[in-house]
């Protein structure tokens, strides 16, 4: 568990709520091509996946909230996770 989910930060809490995680180590991985339709430039880097694990597209990664605050990160995901 990430170490902002692990402190029980409030923020992260409410932005991560329903969200499930899959946690890939680029060092193990590769930074490249994890597998079709996943590229990682930045990390983190969050995909939205169809009903059938396939991703979608639509992807957000660390370069989309400046500086790494609860504030800034919650601000980007919890629309991006939560949207329609």
């Amino acid at each position: 568990m990430s170490a902002g989910l692990a402190d029980q930060n409030l923020l992260m809490l409410v932005a991560f709520d329903g969200v499930y995680l899959i946690q890939l180590d680029v060092d193990e991985w590769g930074w490249k091509d994890v597998a079709p339709g996943f590229y990682v430039e930045i990390i983190p880097a969050f995909y939205r996946l169809d009903s059938n694990g396939k991703p979608t597209g639509d992807k957000i990664d660390g370069g989309a909230w400046g500086e790494d605050t609860y504030e800034n990160i919650t601000r980007v995901l919890n629309p991006w996770f939560h949207k329609p």
